[in-house]
C-alpha cells in the first residue's frame, strides 16, 4: 500500500502511473499463489506472414514454463495459421464483425471474440500498426481496462511505443524470443544450397528484387561456393516468377549468373524451365578440317568442367520445424527478413552469416543489430542483403544472443506484472487508490487525493 502511494506521488505524468503494474515488484520472487487464479488471454491479431503467430506461440510456451498450472489461452484472428504450424492447443477465434474472412490486420473495434469465455487479464501480442488504445480494445472486450491489459511490441517497433513489453535488440528493449527449436531433417535437396527467405512489399518491391540479386551475386563469387558442380538456391516463389517473367530481373539475373554456370534451371510451383543449357555444344562442322576438330575437343573439355545452377521456388513455405531444418543444412551465408526467421537462425545456427532484408518498418531493428553484432553491413539496405566486398567483417552473434535474451530480461518484468495483478486484486486499499486514479483527470489533483488518504 505505502509503496503504491509513494510510486504515484513520484510520477511526472499521468501515463507513467500505469507502469506501476510491472514496475513496483521488480526483483521480487513470484509464488504460485500469485497466479493460481489468473485466467490470462493472449490476444493475437497478426498482420501478414507467420512472425506474429510464432511470437504468440513462444510467449505461450514461456508462460506455461514459468508459471506451472497457470490458465492461459490464445485468442487469435488467424486460428488456421496456428494449425498450419502444428499447434493443437485450444485457440479461440477472433473474427471480423462484418467479414469473417478478413480479421487479420484489423482494428480491435472491428473484431469480435467467438464464444463466452471470460478472462481476468490480457496480453496483446503483438500490438500492430497504430499505438494501442484501451478504448479501441474494449470495443472487442468490454471489461478490458488499463489495469488488466498488457501490451507487447514487435521487435524494435518504434510506431507502437509505449508498450509494457517492448521487445527487440538493444536500448531498453527486453530481447528476442530465443528457444530450443525442434529440428526436422530436410529431405528436399542433396546438393549444396543457399537459402533466401525475403518478402515483397508494395512500397519496397524494387528493393526486394535488388536484395535477392545482390545476395546471389555475392555467394556465387565466393571461392568456397563457386567450385560446386551443382549448386541450388531456395527462394520464395515470387522471385522465381520474377526471374522467368519480369524482364528487368531476368536480364540482371542472367548477367550475374551466365558467366559462372553452363546450365541454369528455374523451378516454380507451376513449372520447371531451363534458361540456359550450354552443357552440350554440338559442332555443326564435324567434317571440316583439323582445326575444327581441335575446337571441338576444347569444347568437350569445357563440357566436363561445366557447372549447374538450380533456382528452387517450389519448396517454400514450410512448417517451422522443416524450415529450421532447411536453415541448418544451407551454406553459411543466408538471406532473411522478418523477425522469427532471424531468431530461428540465431537459435539453431549462431555461426551462420545472416544477411538481412531491411523493410522500411525494420530499420530500427537493423540499426540495433549493427550495434550489437558489430556488423556494419546492417547499417544500410545497400549492403545488408549481400556485399560482394563484405567477405570479412565482425559479426558477433554470441554477444547479440547473450545480451538480448527475453528469457532473462523479460522474465523479471513478467514476474513483477503477475505479482502486481495479485496485489491489485486482493488488496482493498490498493483498489481504492485505483478507483481514485480512474476518476481523476489531472495529476496534481490525484496526488492531493492520495496524500489525504
Amino acid at each position: 500500500m505505502d509503496e503504491f502511494k509513494e510510486y504515484i506521488l513520484k510520477c511526472k505524468n499521468f501515463n507513467e502511473i500505469y507502469d506501476i503494474r510491472w514496475k513496483l515488484h521488480l526483483g521480487k520472487k513470484v509464488q504460485k499463489k500469485h497466479y493460481k487464479n489468473i485466467k490470462l488471454g493472449l490476444i493475437n491479431v497478426p498482420c501478414g506472414g507467420y512472425g506474429d503467430v510464432i511470437k504468440c506461440i513462444k510467449i505461450y510456451e514461456y508462460i506455461k514454463r514459468w508459471y506451472p498450472g497457470i490458465d492461459v489461452t490464445i485468442l487469435s484472428a488467424s486460428q488456421q495459421k496456428f494449425r498450419n504450424l502444428g499447434i493443437k492447443t485450444k485457440i479461440i477465434n477472433i473474427k471480423n464483425k462484418n467479414n469473417n474472412n478478413e480479421a487479420e490486420c484489423s482494428k480491435f473495434k472491428d473484431l469480435r471474440v467467438v464464444g463466452n469465455n471470460k478472462f481476468n487479464c490480457f496480453l496483446v501480442i503483438p500490438v500492430i500498426a497504430d499505438p494501442f488504445e484501451i478504448n479501441d480494445f474494449n470495443k472487442m472486450i468490454p471489461y478490458a481496462t488499463d489495469w488488466n491489459t498488457f501490451t507487447m511490441s514487435e521487435y524494435n517497433d518504434i510506431d507502437t511505443i509505449p508498450t509494457d513489453f517492448p521487445i527487440g535488440v538493444g536500448n531498453k528493449n527486453l530481447g528476442l524470443f530465443f528457444d530450443k527449436p525442434i529440428l526436422k531433417k530436410q529431405k528436399f535437396i542433396k546438393n549444396p544450397y543457399a537459402l533466401v527467405y525475403i518478402q515483397p512489399s508494395e512500397d519496397g518491391l524494387l528493393h526486394s528484387r535488388y536484395c535477392f540479386l545482390s545476395f546471389l551475386e555475392m555467394i556465387i563469387n565466393k571461392d568456397k561456393y563457386k567450385n560446386h558442380k551443382k549448386f541450388e538456391v531456395i527462394i520464395p516463389n515470387w522471385i522465381s516468377q520474377d526471374i522467368l517473367f519480369y524482364q528487368p530481373v531476368k536480364s540482371q539475373f542472367l548477367k550475374i549468373t551466365k558467366k559462372q554456370y553452363q546450365k541454369i534451371t528455374v523451378i516454380t510451383k507451376e513449372e520447371e524451365k531451363i534458361l540456359i543449357n550450354n552443357k552440350e555444344i554440338k559442332d555443326k562442322n564435324k567434317k571440316n578440317n583439323r582445326k575444327t576438330n581441335k575446337i571441338k575437343t576444347k569444347r568437350i573439355t569445357k563440357k566436363n568442367n561445366s557447372k549447374e545452377l538450380i533456382i528452387r521456388g517450389d519448396i517454400l513455405p514450410q512448417p517451422r520445424e522443416k524450415f529450421i531444418g532447411l536453415i541448418k543444412d544451407s551454406i553459411k551465408d543466408i538471406l532473411l527478413t522478418g523477425d522469427e526467421s532471424l531468431v530461428d537462425t540465431l537459435n539453431c545456427c549462431p555461426t551462420k552469416t545472416i544477411w538481412y532484408q531491411i523493410a522500411p518498418w525494420k530499420q530500427n531493428l537493423a540499426e540495433n543489430l549493427a550495434i550489437e553484432t558489430g556488423n556494419k553491413n546492417y547499417k544500410t539496405y545497400r549492403t545488408s542483403c549481400g556485399n560482394i566486398k563484405g567477405y570479412k567483417f565482425k559479426n558477433d552473434t554470441q554477444k547479440l544472443i547473450k545480451e538480448n535474451d527475453f528469457r532473462k530480461k523479460g522474465h523479471e518484468r513478467f514476474d513483477s506484472a503477475i505479482i502486481g495483478l495479485y496485489e491489485n486484486h486482493n488488496n482493498k486499499d490498493i483498489q481504492k487508490i485505483i478507483d481514485i486514479i480512474e476518476h481523476s483527470r489531472y495529476l496534481d489533483t490525484l496526488k492531493k487525493k492520495i496524500k489525504n488518504m
